[in-house]
């Protein structure tokens, strides 16, 4: 039987599915209907008290965790997807372009969130 790595690909699935599930929700329901709002005043003070919130280093290590395994988890079903459409033969390149993509994204979100 040959060693595989796909139960590390499978947690990391499992992972953000979960965290996708718990978390987002949430930061949609505050950043997309909370916040929003007519009055320019009412808007500056409720951001403000987000960016504040966003300030704190265990928010922003939350938020970090919650972007990097909702990446993978979109990153690995995207990967079984596209194999399941008949592009098997190429599952080498499907994995590499998945999953770098979704580095690549984890990269740029870790740079955002250490810049806020």
């Amino acid at each position: 039987m040959s060693k595989s790595n796909e139960a590390f690909w499978w947690s990391l699935f499992s992972a953000g599915g979960v965290m996708a599930a718990l978390f987002i929700p949430g930061i949609m329901l505050a950043t997309g209907f909370l916040l929003p709002t007519a009055d320019p005043v009412v808007a500056k003070v409720r951001f403000d008290r987000l960016q504040t919130v966003v300030g704190a280093w265990p928010v922003r290590i939350i938020l970090f965790l919650v972007i990097f395994l909702a990446l993978f988890h979109c990153a690995h079903r995207a990967r079984h997807t596209l194999m399941d459409l008949g592009l098997r033969q190429q599952e080498g390149l499907l994995m590499t372009v998945c999953y770098v993509s979704a580095l690549v994204g984890t990269v740029a979100a870790a740079v955002v969130l250490i810049q806020l």
